[in-house]
């Protein structure tokens, strides 16, 4: 009797399992030190372990299989160890649960590197699981010296929120549980446990009593001093253009309901935070893609945004001190203010020369590490409310309850409700002038793939960002797209993208996302772990055929420099050979269709792939897609 993959319909909320053979009827104790990781695991009700594999956690990988039963956890394997904690981080922000991934030793930690610290700049709570040593030299084959080291956590500490080497069985069940603890305590973030070979392969002498987990619980959120919110509150009363931004807290679906409250008693006007949508597409004072309103604003709140220096005060020029000449205005299409290096920003209108006052509320600095400079911008903040920021929003809504001015806030509502009809009527108007382009436009993409996807409960695992038009596609609110990569990693895309329509399908929802032909390209491996364990998804390939986002670098040095600006394209472009990705997504398994060139080709072939996916197909659209 061989193990088989057990295989069914997806759709229906069917997980493909691989089912090992010859097992006894019931689970046994734990016999090997790498036993006890499995039933730390199931007990932490871990779903999922993506992994490749490798020697130095062999010892685990056949506790899973062999007293597991490849359940609770279960294997996904990814063919590179950064797909492999990309997944567990995009299951980790769909779920709001801790995300556990395993690597080899040294060498698969350095592959993951890039993912670990994607992860930790997006306070993703994530397990990082890998083998070591063994400690005793006289156990360690001769690849063991190369793929080892002494304190191999070295490697990713700086960038994890904590890490262990224990070196027993009982260290092994607690060190995982603190580790835990620590990466679902705020600030979240990655914590790496690295398992000894030698001692996962050892016998057990004795039983290893389970941690009681009651008493190793995740910090509680914690509120913001009572002094510190009623100054909070009495600034927002009295402004007199307030603005509410939100960030991460947009991962929570719960944020919706206390976030539009505050906005509507305010009377304020409402702008997302960048690559994140809290509020209501829909709701009538989300001006979200008229920076403008933060420019104007006299008080700001910025409810757990994490780089708000990038938000309140965007570089002008190229970012490094140098002016230049430009519109202002961001990539065609996308409405939101941001453009490509070179263009100036908006200045404050006189008044608000010095900016607004800002009221910060979040987790503050506590995230700040010395090594990496990421979020480390400085920003004067006037109010600092440190606090959950979901507890925070709504102690502060229930203190501005009987402060605000309401004949003043109605008025104000009554003007933004006004400028973001119009806001949204503009973005409208600039998709549909270019909606006939060749190339197809990317705000036609985001468009056709809203249309095709509108009427089904899905979840938006990934976008495009420079190009993203703004107010075409009806976002419901906190808990309905998975935001950006954190760190800017470019490959995060495939895997994260996959983990995310992993959690949708355990929820009934259909994963749904669009990447760029570089992000893809980089992990394309993602597509075989979805296929093979039948992740229905919506996956849309916007190829503009380069890596775009230096093009723009290149022509801004150019200029500079005195040099032609049409050779920005060397070094950037994906042509001669053009890859051809959706034969590229079928040798993986996947359903596909594409190269899309003409834009009246591209909405029916979106819904034939919804169709696909809805039947439990991952299914891939290959579209040309014009750069802007």
């Amino acid at each position: 009797m061989t193990a088989e993959l057990e295989r069914g319909p997806a759709a229906a909320g069917h997980r493909a399992v691989e089912r090992p053979a010859g097992l006894p009827g019931g689970r046994e104790p734990a016999a090997w030190g790498s036993d006890v990781v499995v039933d730390v695991l199931h007990a932490l009700d871990v779903p999922y372990l993506p992994m490749n594999p490798g020697s130095s956690f062999r010892g685990l990988h056949d506790s899973i299989v062999n007293h597991g039963r490849n359940d609770g956890p279960q294997l996904l394997l990814c063919l590179h160890e950064e797909i492999a904690v990309a997944v567990a981080h995009g299951w980790a922000k769909a779920t709001g649960r801790l995300g556990v991934a395993a690597v080899h030793d040294l060498v698969g930690l350095m592959h993951a590197s890039m993912a670990v610290y994607n992860a930790w700049c997006d306070r993703a709570p994530l397990l990082l699981l890998g083998g070591s040593g063994p400690a005793d030299p006289a156990r360690r084959r001769p690849v063991d010296w190369i793929h080892s080291a002494t304190t191999q956590a070295q490697s990713v500490r700086d960038f994890v929120v904590w890490d262990a080497e224990p070196a027993t069985p009982a260290a092994f069940a607690a060190d995982i549980v603190r580790a835990r603890q620590r990466a679902l305590s705020a600030p979240r973030g990655p914590a790496y446990v690295s398992l000894d070979a030698g001692v996962q392969e050892e016998r057990l002498d004795r039983p290893v009593p389970p941690p009681d987990l009651s008493r190793f619980a995740p910090a509680p959120a914690f509120g913001p001093d009572p002094a510190v919110l009623e100054h909070a509150a009495t600034v927002l009363a009295e402004a007199k253009r307030p603005v509410v931004l939100a960030g991460r807290v947009a991962l929570d679906p719960a944020t919706t309901a206390p976030l539009a409250a505050l906005v509507e008693v305010l009377g304020a006007a409402y702008h997302d935070d960048r690559n994140w949508s809290a509020l209501p597409t829909a709701h009538p004072q989300n001006c979200t893609g008229d920076r403008s309103v933060i420019d104007e604003a006299d008080v700001v709140l910025a409810v757990d945004v994490v780089d708000l220096a990038a938000v309140l005060r965007p570089a002008a020029g190229d970012g490094r001190g140098r002016a230049a000449s430009g519109s202002g205005q961001g990539p065609a299409g996308s409405g939101d203010g941001r453009g490509p290096a070179g263009a100036p920003r908006q200045r404050a209108p006189a008044g608000v020369a010095d900016g607004p006052v800002v009221i910060d509320l979040s987790h503050g600095d506590l995230g700040l590490r010395s090594w990496s400079n990421a979020f480390a911008a400085p920003l004067p903040r006037d109010v600092q409310l440190l606090s959950d920021p979901l507890l925070g929003l709504r102690l502060l809504h229930d203190a501005l309850a009987d402060r605000v001015d309401r004949r003043a806030a109605a008025a104000r509502r009554d003007a933004v409700v006004a400028r973001a009809a119009g806001l949204r009527r503009r973005q409208r108007d600039r998709a549909a002038a270019r909606f006939a382009d060749r190339p197809i436009s990317p705000a036609r993409l985001v468009a056709e793939t809203w249309e095709a996807v509108r009427e089904v409960d899905h979840l938006l695992c990934l976008r495009n960002t420079r190009t993203w038009p703004e107010g075409l596609w009806q976002l419901a609110g906190a808990g309905h797209y998975l935001g950006h990569s954190g760190g800017g990693g470019v490959g995060y895309g495939p895997g994260a993208l996959v983990g995310g329509a992993l959690a949708a399908r355990d929820g009934g929802r259909l994963g749904v996302g669009i990447i760029g032909d570089g992000d893809l390209l980089m992990a394309s491996g993602a597509l075989w772990t979805a296929a093979h364990y039948q992740v229905p998804a919506l996956i849309v390939v916007n190829d503009n055929g380069s890596f775009y986002n230096d093009e723009p670098h290149q022509a801004q040095v150019a200029r500079e420099r005195g040099r032609p600006v049409e050779n920005r394209w060397i070094g950037m472009r994906i042509a001669d050979p053009a890859v051809d990705i959706a034969t590229l997504a079928r040798s993986y398994g996947c359903w596909a269709e594409g190269p899309v060139e003409a834009p009246d080709d591209l909405g029916p072939a979106l819904r034939r792939a919804v169709h696909a996916a809805r039947d439990g197909a991952t299914a891939v659209v290959h579209a040309r897609v014009a750069p802007r």
